[in-house]
């Protein structure tokens, strides 16, 4: 029996992809990522925006054009949020939470619904199967923060990590070049188990690949973490979550920081690592933005000046605290998204010029035409001409900005 698993959403939800294609190949079945043609169809879904839960739902769709006769799996935060919207849906047999993703495997057979109690701890036992020249390990899951425009937490459930034995081992058996640490909220790892993120990379020493990290909130960046990370071979890329460059939408937003301690985090880590990629997420027209808070907001970013900014005009979520708050007239949310789209671009070109004339480690990871593109550790991405292989990491001089990133010459 052929079963495809499909992810809708973030890394944490493609590592959990992973972890269930690994308990459905060690079942006996044949197990791969991606929608392509299948017996079973597993749909591990989002419901991060509205947007997120229909593409959700048009993926059953999709599916059933694939094979007609198939079966429909459903899993992850789409259906924890709302398993009806899924279970009279042609051809989906089973739905189920996010809890225990991998119990899919022994219930490839089973009809009807399953959204059971968020775990209170960490509880996960099986790796990832890894199929990219990137790899994802999981370090914690949920969140505490409660943001008032967010449903994660409602979805995920409380903040819970990973013990740093288990991490270790799963991170030197994927044996890959560079290694992804991910969660929901990583800056609350060992919160709860009396562990932290110096200790993760103390123990990570030893480990042959060179290391990243998925979001971060700047509450963490301490010198105590940043220190810790210079002991390891460490990728110096931060993508810091902002959300607001001002702090009257902060505070509305129910962020746990002001701009004058964030931009205490860039300059901590700039003044560890002075050619650092500093990326983050920007909301704009969140529930009556003024037009003085979003000048703040601009001016803030350029204060900055980000590596790379990724925008996300404000959309109401049922569930949250702020549905139902004064939204933003929307031509208002799309005229500032493209100013900021501008400011973007700009600082996209500025931060590949940074590195013209230098040489730097690419990780090759994909071929289009001619040209190898892969990400060098600061997380600029680069396009090059040479030969080798896919998941090496190659020496390439930097030689002028291209396209979304850098164009370079493999030495």
């Amino acid at each position: 029996m052929k079963i495809s698993v499909f992810t809708l959403g973030c890394k944490t939800n493609l590592y959990e992809s992973g972890q269930i294609i690994a308990a459905l190949n060690a079942k006996g079945y044949t197990a791969v990522h991606g929608l392509v043609p299948a017996d079973v169809f597993v749909l591990n879904t989002c419901a991060v925006t509205g947007e997120a839960e229909r593409k959700s739902r048009q993926a059953v769709e999709r599916a059933r054009k694939l094979n007609p006769l198939c079966r429909v799996l459903v899993v992850g935060c789409a259906a924890e949020k709302n398993a009806e919207q899924f279970a009279d849906l042609p051809n989906v047999t089973f739905v189920k939470g996010v809890s225990d993703k991998t119990e899919i495997a022994e219930r490839i057979e089973d009809l009807g619904t399953d959204v059971e109690q968020l775990p209170s701890v960490f509880a996960e036992s099986v790796f990832s199967a890894q199929e990219r020249t990137r790899a994802f390990v999981k370090i914690q899951d949920g969140c505490n923060n409660f943001c008032s425009y967010c449903i994660v937490p409602y979805l995920r459930g409380r903040s819970r990590s990973r013990r740093i034995a288990d991490i270790v081992r799963e991170t030197e058996q994927v044996c890959s070049a560079e290694t992804v640490l991910i969660g929901i909220d990583i800056s609350q790892f060992g919160k709860d188990t009396g562990e932290s993120l110096p200790q993760l990379f103390d123990a990570l020493r030893n480990v042959h690949s060179r290391l990243r990290m998925g979001s971060l909130e700047a509450r963490v960046v301490t010198d105590e973490f940043l220190e810790s990370l210079t002991h390891v071979d460490f990728c110096p890329h931060f993508h810091l979550s902002l959300q607001s460059g001002c702090d009257s939408v902060l505070k509305r937003m129910n962020r746990k920081y002001t701009t004058e301690q964030y931009m205490d985090a860039v300059k901590k880590i700039r003044n560890v690592f002075p050619d650092a990629g500093i990326t983050t997420d920007v909301i704009v027209g969140f529930c009556g933005e003024t037009e003085e808070e979003f000048r703040q907001t601009y001016d803030f970013l350029r204060q900055v000046h980000f590596a790379d900014i990724h925008v996300f005009p404000y959309s109401p979520r049922e569930g949250t605290v702020a549905y139902g708050w004064q939204d933003t007239d929307g031509a208002v949310k799309s005229r500032r998204a493209e100013e900021l789209a501008v400011l973007k671009e700009q600082f996209k070109r500025d931060f590949a010029e940074k590195f013209v004339g230098t040489t730097q480690q690419v990780l090759a990871e994909r071929r289009r035409g001619d040209l190898w593109q892969g990400y060098t550790r600061q997380y600029l991405r680069v396009y090059f001409e040479g030969e080798t292989q896919m998941g090496n990491i190659v020496n390439v001089q930097i030689k002028e900005p291209y396209s979304d990133g850098a164009k370079g010459e493999m030495i």
